[in-house]
């Protein structure tokens, strides 16, 4: 039996947009989502500002930088930068407020850390010290935000 052209042509559109969305699947699963991430410390500053990561535990890190928009990106947040943590890395950020997010790599998936610890003990020029971790009292990954002008000590 053979079918008529437009269902035939029906037929393979439909394979092909079935394909397509079965082989996107895994790769969108690897990538970070880090605006679903229910822990988002949160900072800000009325100058620029600089930032420090060390990794302290193992495995494979990744810090995100947010801004808030309720018209636009993912839930209202939109990625300004993302750094892959291996050793220590290093940025700047202008003034406003941002939000952190640390996720790391697991089983091919990227994973909200525990909610982060703060270190608050005042120290002039420091905004925020955070430490992320796979477990709650963990800290596989120092975050430190400075107000610009302000090295580390």
């Amino acid at each position: 039996m053979k079918l008529p052209s437009r269902a035939t042509t029906v037929v393979f559109a439909v394979a092909i947009i079935v394909t397509g969305l079965i082989t996107a699947r895994p790769a969108r699963a690897a990538e970070p989502r880090p605006w679903l991430c229910r822990d988002k410390p949160v900072f800000s500053s009325g100058g620029p500002m600089t930032y420090d990561a060390s990794m302290r535990g193992s495995g494979q890190w990744m810090v995100i930088f947010m801004t808030f928009d309720p018209s636009g990106g993912h839930d209202g947040f939109t990625i300004f930068d993302s750094r892959t943590v291996s050793g220590s890395v290093t940025g700047s950020l202008e003034r406003g407020q941002w939000y952190a997010v640390g996720m790391y790599r697991e089983g091919g998936r990227w994973v909200c850390a525990a909610q982060a610890q703060e270190n608050h003990q005042f120290v002039p020029g420091i905004v925020r010290d955070l430490c992320y971790g796979a477990s709650p009292d963990g800290c596989d990954v120092k975050l430190i935000v400075r107000e610009a002008g302000h090295s580390a000590p």
